[in-house]
């Protein structure tokens, strides 16, 4: 009887699989936020109150925009994940989740408070396996057991109190209480920050236990921050000019090299300014050699490398992220992003003929831009002191193009995809 129970409860957690709707999630965000009360000043609930609309015009926006991944074994396969996590683990005494995968490439999930989270597609590009997909979930679910996001709302509500309570003590224009109030607000910055690290710090202390009672490979929960870390650390590729020539010195159209050149402007090169507020003392991130030292050094155990073999499943996913992955940025579009890339495959791989319909899409969007006026909306203004020369060069050529030469070389690889 005791096993049909256990079999009972399981199967009903299997098929806790959420209806995606609008109007259902709107819902389910009103009804979250009417079960809150007793707050603790007028600031904190305002806090709230903005969170919470926040909250619902990001998720209604993205309906709108069409951002969510709604293929069957995306869902069926993250939802299973979250099933074993709280299977595995009866005292997070979760009854659900609410999850979204959203249409990016930036490798990236995250917890919104709630049991809401926000999963970008992009992470499954990152990741080896199911096993790395948990851990990345184990240290989520830790960020919402451990209520991060109440905490961080509750806190600004306090910095902004303190706020009002400071600036409603300068009766008068008394420079040094001036200078007084500065340097408190200041403090309360890093401290907030310091409470980030440190909050950063106990989710992957909880996401790895989460992640251990799963009996998975435990090297894969440590590889999984190591993974990570290489793409932080990863070296920007490096674009020659002459990839330009070969793609878009076209019969109906030549290209002209002063396109990409950069002129830096001299009255301002070499000038720094150094912010009041020091960047490192604010990072709300720990270093993620940091946290590869504190998971090393807190927990002892043997994260030597296994080998994993990644599931059917997993590499059914992947298989179509990457499918996918020019169509995300054209969806988004991130057009200057996704041409870099474009440039940077071709100059490596010419033989990549598939990747010439993305040029084409690309450049009929930019051409469709630039007709109704929108151009400036996906294409950044150059920027001839910034040290990121591909993208400024690529910005120069662009902005260089009439509406005829973008139309040109659209219909150009569009034409050259279908032959």
């Amino acid at each position: 009887m005791k096993y049909f129970i256990l079999f009972f409860s399981y199967l009903l957690l299997i098929q806790s699989v959420y209806p995606q709707t609008k109007e259902l999630d709107s819902k389910y965000i009103k009804n979250i936020k009417s079960t809150l009360s007793n707050f603790n000043s007028k600031e904190e609930r305002k806090e709230y109150e903005n969170y919470f609309e926040f909250l619902e015009h990001r998720i209604s926006l993205n309906y709108t925009k069409n951002n969510y991944v709604l293929d069957n074994d995306y869902q069926k396969f993250t939802q299973n994940i979250f099933n074993q996590i709280i299977s595995k683990n009866a005292e997070l005494q979760i009854n659900k989740n609410k999850f979204y995968i959203i249409k990016s490439n930036i490798p990236n999930a995250s917890s919104l408070g709630f049991n809401v989270y926000f999963i970008e597609s992009g992470l499954f590009n990152l990741l080896d396996n199911q096993f790395q997909f948990a851990a990345v979930i184990c240290h989520e679910i830790a960020h919402n057991q451990l209520n991060h996001t109440r905490l961080a709302i509750e806190q600004d509500a306090e910095f902004e109190k303190d706020f009002k309570r400071e600036i409603k003590s300068i009766k008068r224009q008394d420079f040094l209480k001036l200078i007084k109030s500065q340097n408190e607000v200041i403090q309360k910055k890093y401290d907030l920050a310091e409470q980030s690290r440190k909050k950063e710090i106990s989710a992957d202390s909880l996401g790895y236990i989460l992640y251990k009672n799963l009996n998975y490979p435990k090297s894969e929960y440590f590889h999984l921050l190591k993974k990570i870390e290489e793409f932080d650390q990863s070296d920007k590729f490096i674009l020659d000019d002459s990839i330009y020539a070969y793609l878009f010195d076209l019969p109906e159209q030549k290209f002209n090299p002063k396109s990409i050149k950069i002129e830096k402007n001299s009255l301002f090169e070499g000038l720094n300014f150094t912010e009041y507020i020091d960047k490192d003392s604010i990072r709300t991130h720990p270093n993620l050699k940091d946290r590869l030292d504190w998971i090393q050094n807190n927990f002892q155990e043997d994260f030597t490398k296994q080998n994993v073999t990644p599931s059917a499943e997993f590499e059914n996913i992947k298989a179509k992220v990457i499918q996918n992955y020019y169509e995300n940025y054209i969806h988004n579009k991130e057009y200057t992003t996704a041409l870099l890339e474009l440039m940077y495959e071709k100059q490596n791989h010419s033989n990549r003929t598939y990747l010439d319909k993305y040029i084409g899409m690309i450049f009929s969007k930019l051409y469709e831009s630039r007709k109704s006026l929108k151009f400036n909306k996906h294409v950044a203004q150059v920027d001839a002191n910034d040290k990121n020369i591909n993208k400024q060069k690529l910005l120069s050529f662009l902005w260089s193009l009439t509406n005829d030469e973008l139309k040109n070389i659209g219909e150009h690889y569009t034409k050259k995809a279908t032959n």
